[in-house]
């Protein structure tokens, strides 16, 4: 940042800057207060299930509550439909499956004397980590388990403790390695290696454990680097659109040499204003505030009021610190928010370029006992698809009204219509073994939500359709229909619309759209 050397000198010295704090309410549902000082943040959220913490220095454990922060030597632990995510300081995140507990060994922020420095131990369950790049290469992400120390650099990685302390370790992005029994393995991207205790690493092997995919975290959180300028989302808005963007945890500093590390709401107003406005983006709220733009918008000035605010343009949501890009280089940390528009459309949100998952939706097939999801890994301009069938069945493509090259394999273009798909609509296909065909839709956030929709007849065959709220069916029919169900969302839910019970000539055209009701 560009700061009159004058006034830093003489009017912020080190000693009262460092005193000074800024009290943040983190906004989601049931968040607690979290003050923000030179201290940055370590933060939970709990997104499904009970979540219990022991507290450094107590014995007992007691139920955890959202926004609480953790401090080195507090434990965690989910029960067996409990999960939870945790926001570090830097906004590196990890997440906590059912049946996990995990401890805060180190806690150490990035100072002119040492490094940034986070130590998990894992003594049982499931994680996958986030981690925001270290740049300093003294600093350590870890996590120590019975059998070995998994370390990341900027990376993703999923960890599993069994109970009998084998560990296994998978790359998900990056840089990851095992060590163990001073043995150390380096894992490439989309392997795993294991060890029991007293066991060194296994040799790396191809291949991730059923249900996780490379996106690895599933909370829907977004980590916003105050190194870095105008971030992309993965939340795609029309002009008019209203959405959200609720700040979870994390903390970051506009200088590291000597200004507060704070939250969404940046420096408080008696230091802003003795700083050169020179470097801000906007001059109307503080440096280290938090801003936003949709598209080529204007800038939209987001702090920590949750929202609704509104899409004055077309496009994707966009985030940064109020910091000019010049300046970045003597920032550090991350925040960590969520982001949620009100209205979900599948049609207007669907994309093959925007990843799988693609913001709240996800595109993917299942057995046919609806056990587990499988995540569409190839895609073509218009389509994911699963592949399990010759004819790449099976899938989920859009009719973009190119019928040249717009349609899958083996379909027709009669009058305009392909196989009974309309131009703009998604169309659905089981597999080959009539898997079902799933759209997904992940709720970012606790809510009232309203599902409205219908799917089409589509092609020659009669298929099953249905809506689906996690293992529950909501409503069903044969071949084509019209929904409309309102229900109760906890964050992380999933709401399906599915084909299946069939497959010869299968296309069937679905809209659905989910509205919360603020």
């Amino acid at each position: 940042m560009r700061f009159n050397n004058f006034l830093l000198r003489f009017l912020l010295p080190v000693p009262i800057m460092m005193s000074l704090f800024l009290g943040i309410t983190a906004c989601g549902s049931g968040a607690a207060p979290a003050k923000i000082n030179n201290t940055p943040l370590t933060v939970l959220s709990i997104t499904g299930g009970n979540v219990s913490i022991q507290k450094s220095g107590s014995g007992n454990w007691v139920s955890a509550t959202e926004g609480l922060t953790l401090t080195k030597g507090d434990k965690i632990k989910t029960d067996a439909n409990g999960k939870a995510v945790i926001t570090f300081f830097d906004g590196s995140i990890i997440e906590l499956n059912g049946g996990t507990e995990i401890s805060m060994d180190e806690l150490i922020a990035k100072s002119a004397s040492s490094p940034k420095t986070i130590k998990i131990g894992q003594k049982i369950g499931e994680t996958t980590s986030t981690i925001v790049k270290l740049v300093d290469p003294a600093s350590k992400y870890e996590i120590d388990t019975q059998s070995g120390v998994a370390a990341v650099r900027g990376s993703k990685m999923f960890v599993n403790v069994a109970s009998d302390n084998t560990t296994s370790v998978y790359n998900l992005e990056g840089s990851i390695s095992f060590t163990a029994q001073g043995k150390e393995v380096l894992i490439p991207v989309g392997s795993g290696s294991s060890a029991k205790p007293g066991e060194v690493p296994s040799a790396p092997q191809p291949g991730l454990p059923s249900g996780i995919d490379a996106s690895g975290i599933t909370s829907g959180l977004i980590s916003v680097s105050s190194l870095t300028g105008w971030q992309q989302t993965n939340l795609q808005l029309n002009a008019g659109d209203k959405f959200y963007v609720e700040y979870r945890g994390g903390s970051w500093s506009v200088n590291i040499h000597g200004y507060p590390y704070v939250g969404p709401l940046g420096l408080p107003t008696d230091i802003d204003n003795k700083v050169d406005n020179g470097s801000k983006i906007t001059v109307s709220v503080p440096y280290g505030y938090l801003i936003g733009k949709v598209g080529s918008g204007n800038v939209i000035n987001i702090g920590n009021m949750g929202g609704p605010f509104t899409a004055d343009a077309s496009g994707f949501l966009s985030l940064r610190m109020n910091d000019g890009d010049k300046t970045l280089g003597d920032n550090d940390g991350a925040i960590t928010v969520a982001v949620r528009a009100t209205v979900y459309s599948a049609l207007h949100d669907f994309s093959t370029t925007n990843g799988n998952p693609n913001g709240s939706w996800s595109y993917g097939s299942m057995p046919t006992d609806f056990s587990k999801f499988n995540v569409y890994n190839a895609n073509s301009t218009f389509m994911w698809y699963g592949n399990i069938g010759s004819d790449l069945t099976p899938y989920i493509w859009i009719n973009t009204g190119d019928l040249t090259n717009g349609v899958p394999p083996g379909l027709t273009n009669t009058n305009g219509v392909a196989s009974g798909v309309p131009t703009g609509w998604l169309s659905l296909h089981p597999g080959p073994n009539s898997e079902p065909s799933v759209l997904r839709w992940t709720a970012p956030v606790d809510g009232d939500v309203h599902v409205t929709g219908q799917f089409l007849a589509g092609d020659r065959g009669i298929m099953t359709v249905a809506v689906r709220h996690n293992i529950q069916e909501m409503w069903k029919a044969s071949n084509s229909g019209s929904f409309d169900v309102n229900i109760k969302v906890a964050r992380g839910d999933t709401i399906d619309f599915v084909v299946y019970g069939g497959y010869g000539y299968g296309n069937t055209p679905v809209s659905a759209t989910i509205s919360y009701n603020n």
